[in-house]
């Protein structure tokens, strides 16, 4: 098709994303455990994407596709990145396959069914759900596929490379990131800031805080530690579906980092606030907070995909952003400040 085409297509899946709002916020919920106020904004992103690519599809006239690009997207957003993946791929003329998140299938089902809707051809997307075992090996190394787009973790793009060291992979990985609360902070906002990167999404966001650097001086006034406090206590844990559900569930019963994550407390740690499961299955979680962390420690050194915040306390601004640059790979990081000098540094 010509870009003109493809950019008319593209604008109609929009169309169509629009007006299927309502029932994509209900399958998000059900299926990936979102709350409605995460799920109505990613929605909003993704038809974003579907607008932006359309728009820039000029971009690519006179280059050459890929030919057939393979999508595998994460579940924890299990809408708005497939979305954008599958539509760069279209709008530059490619073929694309979509292999969803095995947690969030019905999600992406729902996403592929609103793009042949609005006009792109079955044979040009395809639907290919699979669990991540050797059939999803096979895909991923098969010759017939030109380019892979990956959002997931750092050892998924290492395990992709390993088994096909020539592979064209896209990826945006994961990372072990740090919000820095300096002496120069605003306790109000920065505990409401923190609270919402820890916990939001049931702090499952590739790019959630699970670590807070803070400097001595606010670590010891009172008012950080009793308004945090306060703040992880206020969450309301629920289904996603409640609309007074702040904190949703988890998307599998715990294991690996995150069930270390819960349970464990190294040397010199404690719980400001200790982490409860409150369901049978071990879906919903009260958020824990746990304090003493030292630098270096396996609690500031590891990813986890859930909610647990650790407290680091830094004696001073170098210092902070030291430990905060300590880690191996990070995705995001933040800083808290009144100080335009500290921002700028």
């Amino acid at each position: 098709l010509s870009i003109d085409d493809r950019k008319d297509i593209l604008n109609r899946v929009a169309d169509v994303m629009h007006k299927q709002t309502d029932l994509s916020i209900a399958i998000m919920a059900r299926d990936a455990g979102k709350t409605v106020s995460e799920a109505d904004p990613e929605i909003a992103e993704a038809i974003d994407f579907a607008r932006f690519y359309a728009t820039s599809a000029k971009n690519f006239e006179g280059s050459t596709a890929l030919g057939t690009v393979l999508v595998v997207p994460p579940w924890n957003f299990p809408y708005a990145i497939p979305a954008g993946g599958v539509f760069a791929a279209l709008a530059a003329g490619n073929t694309v396959i979509l292999k969803p998140a095995p947690e969030t299938v019905a999600t992406a089902w729902t996403l592929a069914n609103q793009i042949w809707e609005g006009g792109v051809p079955k044979e040009v997307l395809q639907f290919l759900p699979m669990r991540d075992d050797e059939s999803g090996k096979y895909l991923v190394t098969h010759t017939g596929i030109d380019g892979v787009i990956l959002t997931g973790g750092f050892e998924t793009a290492s395990l992709f490379t390993s088994w096909r060291p020539e592979i064209n992979l896209l990826a945006e990985t994961s990372g072990k990131n740090a919000m820095l609360i300096t002496a120069c902070a605003d306790i109000d906002i920065a505990v409401k800031d923190l609270v919402q990167s820890a916990f939001g999404h049931a702090g499952q966001k590739c790019s959630a805080a699970s670590v807070a650097i803070v400097d001595t001086t606010i670590y010891r006034n009172p008012s950080f530690i009793n308004q945090l406090t306060d703040a992880v206590n206020s969450l309301s844990v629920g289904a996603g579906w409640s609309f007074s559900t702040t904190v949703g569930p988890i998307i599998r019963k715990p294991d690996g980092n995150l069930l270390r994550a819960f349970s464990n407390l190294d040397e010199g740690e404690s719980w400001l606030v200790e982490p409860k499961q409150i369901d049978e299955a071990g879906l919903l979680w009260r958020p824990g907070v746990k304090v003493g962390v030292k630098a270096g420690s396996w609690s500031h050194q590891n990813e986890w995909f859930g909610p647990v915040l650790a407290i680091i306390e830094a004696p001073d601004f170098e210092t902070a952003i030291e430990w905060q640059n300590q880690t191996e790979y990070v995705l995001t990081a933040g800083i808290q400040s009144l100080d335009e000098n500290e921002c700028a540094i």
